[in-house]
């Protein structure tokens, strides 16, 4: 007997095989994004403070300067995140259609 087919089972085939792909995305975007900002935000504290004489250990943090941080950094971390999930989506896609390549390759043998 042939099973019959649903409309529910191409959404279940393609949720197995993106979910590891959203999983990790979700874990990992905002590492990134997060990770971004903190990278600049001390680079340019590091850099206030060599400016203002105040170097210190490169092993010691930074000191937070007086002036505020410019706004720019969220901007960069948000369009980090944004540049990686673009770059996460493609990555995904293709290794799933190289999966899904392989499978159909194996079945016809």
């Amino acid at each position: 007997m042939k099973k019959e087919h649903t409309s529910s089972e191409p959404s279940l085939h393609w949720r197995k095989l993106y979910d590891p792909w959203l999983k990790s995305w979700l874990i990992l975007m905002p590492i990134v994004g997060a990770g971004s900002y903190y990278l600049t935000r001390n680079a340019w504290r590091r850099i206030q403070a060599i400016l203002n004489g105040e170097a210190g250990s490169v092993w010691d943090a930074p000191p937070v300067p007086e002036v505020s941080e410019p706004a720019s950094f969220v901007s960069y971390g948000i369009v980090t995140s944004l540049i990686f999930s673009l770059f996460w989506m493609i990555i995904a896609r293709l290794y799933v259609a190289a999966q899904a390549s392989q499978r159909t390759n194996k079945h016809n043998e």
